[in-house]
């Protein structure tokens, strides 16, 4: 009797295991782009101001876990995306209208995998995911994996915000 009992706790306990994310951590910066005309009041994030934000999204993943597909969800819209493979640790320049040598840490250098989640064109939203629908209420960024015939979900609460650039 116990021996059973054994295999079929092991067995829920592989299967568990299996089911777990490989997601470790997702992490979402913007950076506006101020335009350059004098007399304009359009600053970030307003309807006069003609460039949109860059986003940039990155995940990190246990090391070796290959992925086949992506998408992410902006402050609830749906995209396509695709994933570029970085190296760690991830930095971009402070403030790009004004070359220094301070730099901005947006992923910690780490031993697990590292990808740039990019944008791409707008998509139908996912109606059959209730927990990607769930996940896109409470977070600004929801980032959907796939890997073989597993899809994995991780958010970030908030953007963060980087310094913004000045139009050239």
């Amino acid at each position: 009797m116990k021996l059973p009992c054994f295999l079929f706790l092991m067995l829920l306990t592989a299967a568990a295991l299996m089911a777990q994310s490989p997601i470790k951590e997702t992490f979402a910066y913007s950076r506006e782009t101020l335009p350059g005309i004098p007399g304009r009041t359009g600053g970030p994030g307003t309807a006069e101001n003609p460039f949109p934000p860059t986003y940039f999204i990155y995940i990190v993943i246990k090391k070796g876990t290959p992925i086949s597909q992506a998408s992410v969800s902006l402050r609830g819209k749906p995209y396509a995306a695709t994933v570029r493979k970085r190296e760690s640790p991830v930095v971009a320049e402070h403030d790009t209208s004004v070359p220094t040598e301070k730099k901005d840490t947006l992923v910690e250098k780490t031993s697990d995998d590292v990808y740039q989640i990019e944008i791409g064109q707008p998509k139908a939203a996912d109606c059959h995911d209730p927990e990607q629908t769930e996940l896109g209420h409470r977070n600004e960024v929801v980032v959907s994996v796939k890997s073989g015939h597993a899809k994995w979900h991780s958010a970030a609460e908030k953007i963060v915000p980087l310094k913004p650039a000045a139009a050239m």
